[in-house]
């Protein structure tokens, strides 16, 4: 029998699927407001697979582990775990958030635009302020994705429906994404959306047409600080 402990919010019409495979028993907990400060409860400790987003303090006891899913796509809470020592297979959640996260990048751009925070600050002053900006459309605007992965394929989908020129800065150029999960009709996996894509060497070209720039990489320390002065001028 496989014990499967669930720790997140779940899918009904997925928790219901591995339900029925033969020989799984899967328990699901609710989520609490400390994810970084949990306990793993005594009858999870016995679980061979484990899903969550944050390790719980007692992860050392769980001695009948094999396999680790977590929710998120960075996976720094698990590099003190010693998982590899211990023969545990880890997967992250890669995929899973690009249209969350392209949706809040096309959000913050008309929020930009349109002076968002000028807007609430006039209505908690009870100021009603008429300004052109406030009408401003992102409509025919550049927007500028550097790194190309799931969240600036998704991101560019949704701006090319809105009328958005969309530009792309990548090491090796848009091309086919296999093997690495996207939400059905989401996303650009064959890389034909961008208007222009242009490589490292091309940065200063690409950076000079933009109306928006969107960081869609990893943060690494080789891409940290990736946009200083220089860039920004």
């Amino acid at each position: 029998m496989t014990h499967i402990f669930v720790k997140t919010f779940v899918d009904p019409q997925g928790l219901e699927r591995i339900r029925s495979m033969e020989n799984v028993r899967v328990e699901v907990i609710p989520i609490d407001d400390e994810p970084e400060g949990w306990t793993a409860p005594e009858q999870s400790q016995g679980a061979q697979i484990h899903m969550w987003t944050f390790p719980p303090k007692n992860f050392q006891e769980l001695n009948s582990l094999e396999m680790l899913q977590i929710t998120s796509t960075g996976y720094t809470q698990l590099f003190d775990l010693r998982l590899v020592e211990k023969g545990i297979r880890a997967a992250n959640a890669r995929g899973v958030f690009d249209m969350t996260i392209a949706e809040w990048n096309v959000a913050m751009m008309v929020n930009l635009a349109r002076d968002l925070r000028g807007m609430i600050r006039n209505q908690q002053a009870g100021l009603w302020e008429r300004r052109p900006l406030h009408q401003m459309e992102i409509s025919s605007s550049v927007v500028g994705l550097w790194g190309y992965g799931g969240i600036g394929r998704e991101t560019a989908r949704l701006c090319k429906a809105i009328g958005m020129q969309v530009h792309v800065l990548t090491r090796h150029g848009a091309r086919p994404r296999d093997g690495i999960y996207c939400v059905p009709g989401t996303g650009d996996p064959e890389g034909v959306l961008p208007d222009r894509v242009f490589l490292v060497d091309q940065k200063k070209e690409f950076l000079s047409g933009l109306d928006f720039l969107i960081l869609s990489l990893p943060l690494t320390k080789q891409t940290e600080g990736l946009v200083g002065r220089e860039e920004l001028r």
